[in-house]
């Protein structure tokens, strides 16, 4: 096979850059990340990297898809100065893949990891089509995907769910981190005494607000923790379940929009009381509904540096989402 990059050039231009910008003494890198986009993705990359740098070393992979000519290899390395006088870097390898796609093979860039420290994989491009996570069995500790990436988030997720008990690679959904403030507010919500009769008596929740793929995590976190059972269907369209009692709950999700944009919930119960969850849009949420006092609970968006900086710290996927796929 054709060598796009030679490991031992890559590491002593890296070894010079990283000289030329501090001469100090550089920490040692945590772990290989890398990361798969497609030309439009650079922006959330380039932000996510900001928000990492100068709190983890490590060394990115960045494998442009379709970049289009020769597939061929740069380097750089930007480095910032700790407390301890340590210098923090991150070693960034940008592979263009070229006409033949061998950039996007991971024989390609395989040779050009560090051993014996973690492996992530971010496909931070088009799910659809794509080869996972089977494409990294052997090679990567974890795969990062976003499901809001897909054309069809859910028929993504059923994908994953059908399949998940068999993969060698764990897999981390970021759609997953996003939802999770909407997952405490409303547990948060239902968690007084006097509230929690309601959740055996709920008959529908309808949310708006939120990308098909979150809301299809949050839908199907409300079943797995209520034991409702039956399964998901298609964006746009009611959820039919059914309670422990046998009793019919419909689960609609109206206004597709990104999660961070503000979100209404609104759930009722059989007896006609009405219980809603909203953004103000100003970092609280505000809970009001039927014969219930207004009150409001404080909550942040994270941003996906901050979720990237969550995941490359957390040593599996995340037990309720894999408890998610399970039960899809």
């Amino acid at each position: 096979m054709k060598s796009y990059a030679d490991p031992l050039a890559v590491e002593q231009q890296l070894r010079r850059i990283q000289q030329e910008v501090s001469p100090n003494e550089a920490r040692t890198n945590l772990f290989n990340l890398v990361v798969y986009i497609d030309g439009h993705d650079e922006v959330q990359l380039m932000d996510a990297l900001n928000y990492l740098h100068g709190k983890r070393p490590a060394r990115v992979i960045v494998v442009r898809r379709n970049a289009g000519g020769e597939t061929r290899t740069d380097v750089t390395a930007r480095c910032v100065t700790d407390k301890d006088d340590k210098v923090l870097c991150i070693q960034e390898i940008l592979i263009s893949s070229g006409d033949d796609g061998a950039g996007e093979v991971p024989e390609t860039w395989t040779p050009l990891l560090i051993r014996e420290i973690p492996v992530f994989v971010w496909w931070l491009s088009s799910l659809d089509k794509a080869p996972l996570p089977e494409l990294f069995d052997d090679i990567a500790d974890r795969v990062f995907i976003d499901s809001s990436l897909a054309d069809n988030g859910l028929e993504l997720l059923a994908n994953l769910a059908a399949r998940h008990s068999g993969f060698k690679t764990p897999v981390t959904d970021f759609s997953w981190s996003r939802v999770a403030p909407l997952l405490k507010l409303t547990a948060h919500a239902f968690n007084a005494a006097e509230q929690r009769p309601l959740l055996a008596e709920l008959a529908s929740v309808t949310t708006e607000g939120g990308q098909p793929a979150e809301v299809a995590l949050y839908f199907q976190w409300l079943k797995t923790k209520l034991a409702w059972s039956g399964s998901c269907c298609q964006a746009g369209k009611p959820w039919s379940l059914t309670d422990e009692s046998g009793l019919p709950v419909a689960l609609l999700h109206k206004a597709p929009a990104p999660l961070e944009k503000g979100f209404f919930v609104t759930f009722q119960t059989r007896s006609g009381m009405v219980f809603r969850l909203r953004d103000s849009h100003q970092g609280f949420a505000v809970v009001d509904g039927s014969g219930l006092a207004e009150y409001t609970s404080v909550f942040r968006y994270r941003n996906t540096g901050e979720t990237l900086l969550t995941e490359v710290d957390r040593n599996a996927s995340d037990r309720l989402f894999l408890e998610l796929l399970s039960r899809w």
